[in-house]
């Protein structure tokens, strides 16, 4: 320890001088902020009135735990009352615990069937407006696929009334079907 006449600081060869290094334990522990909480208990509760207007079909896709699924279904079938009030709160706070990057993600169309539907959509409108490499290139991606069935929808699609829509609907099925199935693995 050394200790300078001309000022009244002490220090050890172990301290450093300055104050200026933060630990990440005393940067991560932030004063409660009781506006930042309010604001935030204000977007649950929108998000938990959004999930329960929803039907019942499309809150069941969503990545929620059963119980979740079980107050949502309660909270849409109450009436304005202090008992929707209730279960509004409870189920705000089984919300709070839930992965909510998830359930705005499921909510934006942000999910693996939502890119399934997609993709499924694209390659409907290439095989309608393109020719046979674009249908060659799509057995090469799905070889357990219909050709055949697929090439005559396509033709029919490219026509125009009401045997064409149906034409690209029953051509969308027949891609979703190819898409579900699995390539055969050749591994033994």
């Amino acid at each position: 320890m050394s200790r300078n006449k001309d000022s009244l600081i002490v220090t050890t060869p172990e301290e450093p001088l300055l104050d200026d290094a933060v630990e990440p334990e005393q940067e991560a522990a932030r004063p409660f902020d009781r506006n930042e909480h309010r604001a935030a208990m204000v977007d649950l509760k929108a998000l938990t009135n959004r999930l329960a207007k929803l039907p019942q079909s499309v809150r069941r896709n969503l990545p929620l735990d059963e119980e979740m699924q079980h107050h949502l279904d309660l909270l849409a079938a109450a009436d304005a009352s202090s008992h929707r009030r209730r279960l509004l709160m409870r189920t705000k706070l089984l919300l709070s615990g839930a992965d909510l990057a998830k359930v705005h993600a499921a909510l934006e169309g942000d999910t693996p069937a939502a890119h399934r539907n997609r993709e499924t959509a694209r390659w409907r409108t290439r095989i309608v407006a393109g020719d046979d490499a674009v249908l060659q290139a799509f057995m090469e991606a799905y070889p357990g696929a219909d050709r055949q069935g697929i090439r005559s929808s396509a033709r029919e699609a490219r026509g125009t009334g009401p045997a064409a829509a149906r034409a690209q609907t029953r051509l969308l099925q027949q891609i979703r079907a190819a898409a579900a199935i699995e390539p055969e693995s050749t591994e033994e």
